[in-house]
């Protein structure tokens, strides 16, 4: 089961490579090969239980296995990119490669659980011992090759006749040729929907004419003769991909004065972008990740500018919410299948008959994971540690997915001390255990310990500034500042008294090196304005004021303006807008006539992800209002940090 995995995941990454011109971040990719396990195969498998329980009939017969199974398969495959372009509404800025990226991602989920279906009902004596694909006529039927682009096709070995590709092929080549068709549809009318239609068609052939190779008519096999019997598909999709990279990199071209270049380029191709990531890899490591970033993000923006339309700015956010929504259920699902599994192990081994001398233990467990570790050779025990990378990629970071597979490395690499412990735990009383438990102690509870605490991370903040002042950080690596520490409370019946201005790190909207920033789009139009900016340490600066908060309207005798109401309009909708016009419509910046003379350019701000709200007043129903509107952010943009000071003026 690893193996499949790892080589789904290593079909993936060669997709992910190969589409250059992707917007697409690599959780938008790993949401579509979730999609293509989660939702796919169910329906797949309903849509075929339920035409059976119409029409009756076996799942070995001719015209399920040779005809409505690649019809249905190949269809369903495409579920996960039609759901995205109807609730999205982004068709018009997809890049071809994000087309591509999507169905891909979508055929690897599929043939990942059809190829762990094959091994998990795998039996027989040949397969047992020479691999879950290989027969006795055919010898082995499915390759998987490290040193080929795309394995996993399906051929026999013994005087091969066809083959057809993998299932991420024909549906990469068919979702490609839906945006080929959306791109140019305009040009060249709705007839270019033929394209896909036909690829579609193609793709279901050559899966019809694998499965029944030996029961089909002898026209529908010459049909599949005239196309190539399945050798010529890889050729035919590369040709197109290699085209659709050049149809998206010479669109990106025509807005490239409104985007920001690297120094020394004059136009935007995929060759430059590899130069600069392979010089910020090997001379600033720590620039290789914005470098990353900036490269997708200037194409996102270039798509947007060229395609994108007032709707699909309109509902992103909202899109955004429900994707992230669908991504955790998918993501739950799977840990709870994966649980579900593990106990199924588990309850079968406590239910093994044992010998009358063994005696049931978890601590030996513990033992025996580690005994069955140690007896692993060193590229078996690589690989677990690659599969467990691999598998929590898909739904974490590249930093959480390294500490998960290492973690789980060392768990059984220590099963013996784990079980000693359990065994023993006057064990873990040791003195370096008991000294590191009244340090932690002291830290925590004692005043003296406390003082310490706060003077290290006194100490801590200040190494930080001086570092900063020294090194000026690069304008495309997102900053984080310090978000301010909750004071300790010497009486938790005195409240709390906010005092900003003495604050080491704190600073006036007022007096920061930008002020008056305003974006606008490309007609010239402004899109709201920054009051301050700190480009060097990576801080918006808004004033809010809540002055005549409390006004009574002198018809209703109520305030004219609750204070959820004021901060949900001026902290929540506003700063909403602004981050969104900030990324999706502005092409650039200019000062107010209140402003700063000098101001940053728009490439300078858009990695800038804090933004601290300073506002005059302070109530606790004020704070509990603010509180409520930047929860609401958070949840929003999870990558931004959202502060506020109350009592400013």
């Amino acid at each position: 089961m690893l193996v499949q995995y790892l080589w789904s995941f290593y079909v993936m990454l060669q997709f992910w490579l190969l589409c250059r011109s992707k917007t697409f971040t690599w959780k938008k990719t790993a949401m579509f090969m979730l999609l293509g396990i989660l939702l796919v195969i169910p329906i797949t498998a309903w849509t075929l239980m339920a035409v059976h329980g119409l029409v009756g009939g076996r799942t070995s017969d001719t015209w399920s296995t040779a005809v409505v199974t690649p019809i249905v398969e190949e269809v369903c495959k495409l579920l996960p990119l039609g759901l995205y372009l109807f609730f999205s509404r982004r068709a018009s800025s997809m890049s071809l490669g994000d087309f591509t990226l999507a169905g891909a991602a979508s055929g690897v989920g599929f043939q990942l659980m059809e190829e762990l279906s094959r091994r998990w009902l795998n039996s027989g004596i040949i397969g047992r011992t020479y691999g879950y694909s290989t027969t006795m006529l055919g010898g082995e039927t499915i390759h998987w090759d490290f040193w080929t682009l795309f394995p996993g096709r399906f051929e026999e070995s013994f005087f091969p006749t066809l083959m057809t590709v993998s299932h991420p092929v024909h549906t990469a080549m068919v979702a490609l040729g839906i945006g080929l068709a959306i791109r140019f549809r305009k040009r060249l009318t709705n007839a270019i929907y033929f394209l896909p239609a036909l690829l579609l068609a193609w793709s279901i052939l050559e899966h019809a004419a694998y499965n029944g190779q030996n029961t089909l008519p002898n026209w529908v096999m010459k049909i599949n003769d005239w196309t190539g019997s399945g050798y010529q598909t890889k050729d035919v999709f590369l040709l197109m991909l290699i085209l659709g990279l050049i149809l998206d990199y010479i669109a990106l071209n025509r807005v490239r004065s409104q985007l920001a270049m690297m120094t020394g380029d004059r136009i935007i191709d995929p060759l430059s972008e590899l130069w600069h990531m392979s010089v910020a890899f090997f001379q600033k490591r720590e620039r290789f990740s914005s470098v990353l970033s900036w490269t997708r993000e200037r194409r996102e923006m270039g798509f947007s500018l060229l395609y994108g339309n007032s709707e699909a700015a309109s509902v992103q956010e909202e899109l955004k919410g429900r994707m992230q929504l669908h991504y955790r259920k998918a993501a739950g699902l799977a840990v709870l299948l994966i649980g579900a599994g593990l106990l199924a192990g588990l309850a079968a081994y406590w239910q093994s008959p044992v010998q009358p001398d063994d005696t049931a233990c978890f601590s030996c467990m513990f033992d025996s994971l580690q005994n069955w570790w140690d007896r692993l050779s060193f590229r078996e025990q690589a690989a677990i540690v690659l599969g467990a990378f691999a598998l929590a990629l898909l739904f974490v970071g590249f930093w959480p997915a390294l500490g998960f597979a290492l973690t789980a490395a060392s768990i059984p690499g220590s099963g013996h001390e784990i079980a000693k412990n359990i065994r023993d735990p006057k064990r873990l009383l040791t003195p370096e255990n008991a000294s590191a438990a009244l340090i932690g102690l002291a830290l925590s509870r004692i005043p003296f310990g406390r003082f310490a605490k706060k003077g290290g991370e006194k100490l801590k903040d200040w190494l930080e500034k001086l570092l900063r002042r020294r090194n000026k950080p690069d304008p495309n690596i997102p900053h984080k500042p310090d978000v301010d520490r909750p004071k300790e409370k010497p009486d938790a019946d005195e409240p709390e008294q906010t005092t900003p201005k003495d604050s080491e790190d704190y600073v006036h909207w007022s007096k920061a090196k930008y002020k008056g920033v305003e974006l606008y789009d490309s007609r010239h139009g402004p899109l709201g304005e920054f009051d301050g900016i700190d480009v060097e340490n990576g801080i918006f600066y808004e004033a809010k004021s809540a002055k005549g908060l409390d006004k009574i309207h002198p018809k209703t005798g109520k305030p004219q303006q609750t204070p959820q109401q004021f901060t949900d309009k001026q902290l929540y909708q506003k700063t909403r807008t602004r981050i969104n016009n900030l990324m999706e419509k502005a092409v650039g910046t200019r000062t107010t006539p209140g402003g700063t003379s000098e101001i940053p350019n728009l490439e300078d701000i858009k990695s800038i992800r804090n933004f601290q709200f300073q506002l005059d007043g302070d109530t606790p129903e004020l704070r509990a209002a603010a509180e409520n509107s930047l929860n609401r952010l958070r949840q929003e943009f999870p990558d931004y940090t959202f502060t506020i000071r109350f009592g400013v003026k």
